[in-house]
């Protein structure tokens, strides 16, 4: 039998997953696990080892900070590892199939089914699909019932998906309920326990139960969630910086969890009670030095409503200044009408200026009653008018459509509010003196109303699809003529399967492994839903989608499936709170004064309000001008960098995204373009290819002075793969890299399990070398889909020399030996094509292939510069006019 302390954990080979797996993807570097903050901690010095799973696309999980806090949390103990796995995208599935091979985690490379505990983060309901896709990749059963012994691990899950853990419940052994940071750990120790002391599956499973915040199916008959005073929290949040760009590409300090508004229809709201809030001292802090450790432009504050914090000034001010001092900005993801004023958003906007985001949810005051979003026309009106004299012509509106009581006059109000909008604007435009000259532009996205557990409207009817479809058609009539306004919907269908799942019962797992069995899978992304699909799988269980999701639960007495879930409200309360919305009636945020909703008193805890740091209006310190922030450039700097191992697997644009951020957390004193939204000036050579190495790649930085130690300190920064090899001081006129480049020299070698041989590459490029033409066909550069449109292209005009060479390495040394690769391969020379379209190296390597299945590594091993032979070695960072050179004859480095 199988117990948890003798289970077998096997990595896989790296050379394996970098030969075999990562070469078949479109975007290797999601499954590489290097990032810089990574923990990477051995398997063996560790007692128990979980992985974090969120089930969609890494670019989508690795922006999420809730997992970026439980990795650093349990990491943070010195017995336990976590590793991190996402969502496979089509072709890392197609290629774990051919390989045989099993879906791992990305730092340690150990199959999921190898690990101890497997903890998935529920955050929205179209993943579910692409939950069983990702058991199913790392062939692991779908039901906890067929996973009784340890020969899988635990199955868990977390997140607000567990407000109604039902729909999924036969696929999870455990979920918890609530904040996630304690009881993560006490469920490690427990794991620990269980192999020290030989328990079954079954046994661990009854202990899970006993731990508070655990909802074990079969076992559990309720579940009280966990609560965090984040204020008392001293785990650092691991700085990962991913190497693809995210959905979310900054870095996040969490300021403020819970939100005490009370908008009836928000479920984060009332799951997250009481509100607990970081200091401003703490947040600044945290904020800056996050930005030292990550090189990132940009900070959020993360709330559910960070207009709501207490000391809202302060907080914006100091954080939003001392990041500018850094070069860097502080983004709100949206601002409360009522809590706007123009010297926030100009502390927020001073380095980049955006769009602002107001959310008012409904059309009229009556309806903004109905679901307690207490915002007057008057509050929303001065918000945006103020915002438009201050400089800002654009504006985002968020409101929902469907909403309980909804009438046709509130769709209306929409369109009237935008109007009156436009109308005061012009009205201030016309005025000489404010020197404005373009219109108020406006952005409206509507999305449907979803009823949600543990709100006061978890008791009502979402609209037919057909209502939802009249709706829209109705508002675009509402909005015709409005010129400078764009409408954008939610599909309501996308919406009828989220309410389906959010308010279902355990029946929906049987929809949810129909719908995936027949092919739904990362559905979460419009091109990849099937709704078909998921209709046909409610109708194998005999559901109608629409009649179900339209149906209201009248007798509110009746007992609803995620009853046993309690996250302290009462149920009387969420009743009375329906009432008040048939009202029209008012509920204060907690700030104001105590609702009597239950929280606090079942769980012995209060709100955490950080208090006012004065009665009167805060002053902002003196904000230095652009011209301090983002200064002019100096002097100019010519690096020589490598770009190998892992690196390969980075894309170019990602390449330049990842020098950037070292450059900054290496504090070198860049100059910045002075647009719009000012970059450091940095400039590169030619694009390397996607899995190609580099051994001289040349970089420009533009500096305001020189640096005696930038090799060293840029290279503590790089990460391993990359590392700069000279750096040459020029004067600030020296022409640009690509002004040089005139050609460059690559190397390609076969893995030797192709079993090319010398004999066999000789052979290929005396064929190749004896035709007239080298025909390669590839896509159009006018096709934004290669597939569909392809040319012939003569490639031997670009070729300046083809060889083949008998030891690589030893022709240039720099080049990485891998064993791996045979020591044998070929040499060439690409022209530089200024008319037209570059020649790819990899079109050439193609017609020599031997084995026709595209197994070479490519390196460029040097790029042909024309040399600048008068470029003086400076003293100092001045230059002035009398320093611009002028080579004589072309010569090539």
């Amino acid at each position: 039998m199988i117990s948890l302390a003798n289970r077998l954990q096997q990595p896989l080979d790296e050379v394996f997953v970098q030969t075999r797996l990562l070469p078949k993807v479109f975007k290797p570097a999601r499954y590489l696990g290097i990032e810089h903050g990574a923990y990477r901690k051995p398997l063996q010095a560790t007692t128990a080892q979980m992985c974090l799973v969120f089930p969609d696309l890494y670019e989508i999980g690795a922006s999420s900070y809730g997992q970026k806090l439980l990795y650093s949390v349990v990491n943070n103990h010195p017995d336990y590892l976590c590793d991190r796995a996402y969502a496979p995208a089509h072709d890392m599935r197609d290629a774990l199939k051919a390989e045989g091979v099993s879906l791992f985690g990305i730092e340690t490379l150990l199959p999921l089914a190898q690990f101890d505990m497997l903890a998935f983060s529920l955050q929205y309901e179209l993943n579910y699909t692409t939950i069983l896709g990702i058991l199913e990749a790392a062939n692991i059963a779908f039901r906890a019932e067929n996973r009784p012994d340890w020969s899988t691990p635990l199955i868990i899950a977390g997140g607000p998906g567990t407000g109604n853990p039902f729909p999924l419940a036969p696929f999870f052994d455990a979920f918890i309920i609530g904040d996630g940071e304690e009881v993560l750990i006490e469920l490690m120790d427990l794991l620990a326990q269980a192999k020290a002391e030989g328990w079954d599956k079954p046994m661990t499973r009854r202990q899970l139960a006993r731990v508070e915040g655990v909802f074990v199916p079969g076992i559990s008959t309720h579940a009280r969630k966990r609560i965090v005073d984040i204020t008392q929290r001293h785990d650092q949040v691991a700085p990962l910086i991913p190497y693809i760009q995210t959905v979310h590409d900054r870095t996040v300090v969490e300021a403020r969890r819970g939100c005490d508004r009370m908008c009836r229809f928000c479920q984060p709201c009332f799951i997250n009670l009481p509100v607990r809030e970081q200091s401003v001292d703490k947040i600044r802090n945290q904020a800056l030095s996050d930005l030292l450790q990550t090189g990132y432009e940009e900070c959020s504050l993360l709330s559910l409503s960070i207009a709501d914090y207490t000391d809202l000034k302060p907080l914006i001010f100091e954080v939003a200044d001392a990041l500018a001092g850094a070069g860097a900005s502080l983004s709100l993801p949206s601002q409360r009408a009522d809590r706007f004023s123009v010297d926030i958003a100009d502390a927020v906007q001073q380095v980049r200026k955006s769009t602002l985001t107001f959310a008012p949810e409904a059309g009229t005051e009556r309806l903004r009653a109905v679901i307690n979003k207490n915002l007057s026309e008057q509050e929303i009106m001065h918000a945006v008018t103020s915002a438009y004299e201050a400089g800002w012509n654009k504006v985002k509106l968020y409101f929902m459509m469907g909403l309980p009581t909804e009438r046709d006059e509130d769709l209306q109000g929409i369109a009237d509010l935008v109007r009156k909008m436009q109308a005061a604007c012009r009205d201030i435009k016309r005025d000489p003196a404010k020197s404005l000259k373009k219109n108020l532009e406006v952005n409206v996205t509507l999305s449907n109303f979803v009823p949600k557990s543990h709100t006061p409207f978890q008791w009502c009817a979402q609209d037919t699809r057909q209502e939802l479809v009249r709706k829209r058609i109705y508002l675009k009539s509402c909005f015709a003529g409005i010129k400078g306004a764009k409408l954008n919907f939610t599909d309501p269908d996308i919406s009828k399967l989220e309410c389906l799942i959010s308010k279902g019962d355990e029946r929906m797992a049987d929809v949810i492994e129909g719908a995936y069995r027949k092919g739904d899978y990362l559905s979460a992304w419009d091109e990849n839903l099937l709704f078909p699909e998921w209709f046909a799988a409610l109708k194998e269980i005999g559901l109608d989608p629409d009649a179900y999701a339209s149906t209201a639960y009248t007798q509110l007495e009746a007992p609803l499936p995620w009853d046993v879930i309690h996250n302290g409200l009462e149920k009387s309360w969420l009743k009375a709170e329906y009432q008040k919305a048939q009202e029209m009636a008012n509920s204060d945020p907690c700030f104001i004064g105590c609702n009597t909703c239950g929280v606090c008193t079942e769980f012995g805890v209060q709100p955490v309000f950080m208090t006012p740091s004065s009665d009167q209006e805060p002053v902002r310190a003196e904000v230095p001008s652009r011209q301090a922030l983002f200064p002019t450039p100096e002097v100019k700097v010519r690096l020589t960098i490598e770009k190998r191992g892992h690196l390969r697997f980075i894309s170019h644009l990602d390449w330049l995204r990842m020098l950037q951020r070292a450059v900054s957390r290496a504090g070198l004193p860049m100059a910045y373009s002075q647009g719009f939204n000012p970059k450091p000036n940095i400039s590169f050579g030619p694009a390397l290819p996607l899995f190609a190495e580099g051994v001289a790649e040349h970089v420009d930085l533009e500096l305001t002075h020189t640096v005696d130690d930038l090799v060293e300190r840029l290279n503590k920064e790089l990460p391993e793969g990359g590392r700069v090899k000279a750096a040459r001081w020029l004067p600030l006129q020296a022409p640009n890299i690509d002004k040089l480049l005139r050609s460059m020299k690559y190397v390609a070698r076969w893995t030797c399990e192709s079993e090319v041989s010398l004999y066999t590459l000789d052979k290929q490029v005396e064929t190749l070398s004896d035709r007239d033409e080298w025909i390669v066909t590839v896509p159009s550069p006018k096709s934004n889909q290669p597939t569909k449109d392809f040319r012939q292209l003569d490639i031997k005009p670009a070729i300046a020399s083809l060889k083949v060479i008998t030891s690589v390495v030893g022709a240039h040394p720099d080049v990485p030996d891998y064993r791996f690769l045979t020591p044998h391969g070929i040499e060439f020379d690409i022209l530089i094509q200024r008319q037209q379209a570059q020649i790819k190296p990899q079109w050439l390597v193609d017609l020599v292939d031997p084995t026709g299945q595209g197994s070479a590594s490519i390196c460029r091993v040097s790029l042909g510069l024309e040399q600048l032979n008068s470029v003086p070695e400076p003293a100092s960072g001045e230059y002035s006019k009398q320093n611009t050179v002028k080579s004589p004859l072309p010569q090539m480095v």
